[in-house]
């Protein structure tokens, strides 16, 4: 039995892993906005960014880039290192590729058992709902404000919206369908 991996073998490992990453990048863009997606980008592209070179290689502040790269290494997703660049010593943050399976994987867990608890939620008996401010109230909360949002003070009308459950349970399906595909990867 040969070692060596099928052309087919690598590409499909190769695809894998750009299917990953295409799915770390929309988690982390929309967890962390944009400017986090283009720091991710860069990182993707040059294995490494510097702190002292982000303002000019990625177009952002970079306390702003500093705060967003201290959180995405709070998640393991990047981690700090140092590299010499002639006779100056360069802080940089290294994409840790490894760890972006956990995190998605996390993020997508944690996503879905909010939606579960939605759901419930949204089965659990009677809703009601300020037509003003659209915020929704089991009837306990609603009998404890007198029927009224202690927003805006505005009557709570009782609501009955199977649209929701349905959408709630569709986007479960969705979420379950990716966390399948990345746990193939």
């Amino acid at each position: 039995m040969s070692s060596k991996k099928t052309y087919e073998e690598v590409a499909e490992e190769s695809t894998a892993e750009e299917d990953l990453v295409g799915i770390a990048k929309e988690v982390i863009r929309r967890t962390y906005g944009d400017t986090a997606g283009k720091l991710i980008e860069y990182l993707l592209e040059n294995g490494y960014i510097a702190e002292e070179k982000i303002v000019n290689n990625v177009e952002i502040r970079s306390n702003e880039a500093r705060k967003i790269l201290q959180k995405l290494s709070d998640e393991a997703i990047v981690t700090p290192d140092k590299i010499r660049e002639g006779s100056e010593i360069l802080h940089v943050w290294r994409l840790n590729k490894p760890a972006l399976r956990t995190f998605i994987m996390n993020r997508l867990k944690k996503t879905r058992e909010k939606l579960e608890a939605l759901l419930k939620y949204e089965a659990e008996g009677t809703i009601y709902e300020c037509k003003t401010c659209k915020r929704r109230f089991l009837v306990d909360e609603a009998y404890a404000n007198g029927f009224q949002c202690p927003y805006d003070r505005d009557i709570l009308v009782e609501v009955n919206n199977p649209a929701a459950s349905s959408s709630i349970n569709e986007l479960i399906k969705k979420i379950d369908s990716i966390i399948l595909k990345i746990e193939r990867l």
